[in-house]
């Protein structure tokens, strides 16, 4: 039974240090997403945020299309915020990927 559980402990061992670099990998993946989610989110939010001025900007010629401007302002919202969904959730997926080799 000892030889049994030495043996158990020796391969749960090995499977750990064979998983670490993979930990490692998903851990500059997240990084990289991180930075370039930042990157795009950046520049999505200038164009969602001009795209919701022109919206605005709806409002002070005539004859105001209040259809206009409630559809800029929802295109806005909508594109500024697009890459910081896919962020969340990628990261989301890739940090539960690395938990769950972390606990094998």
């Amino acid at each position: 039974m000892i030889t049994m559980k030495i043996i158990g402990s020796v391969f749960h061992l090995t499977v750990q240090l064979v998983l670490l670099p993979a930990q490692i990998v998903l851990t500059m993946l997240i990084c990289m997403m991180n930075f370039a989610g930042g990157v795009f989110d950046f520049i999505f939010g200038l164009i969602g945020g001009f795209i919701i001025l022109a919206g605005l900007s709806g409002l002070f010629m005539s004859p105001v299309d209040w259809s206009l401007v409630i559809e800029a302002m929802v295109a806005g919202m909508v594109i500024g915020s697009f890459p910081r969904m896919i962020r969340y959730f990628g990261e989301t997926v890739l940090i539960r990927l690395k938990g769950f080799l972390a606990k094998i």
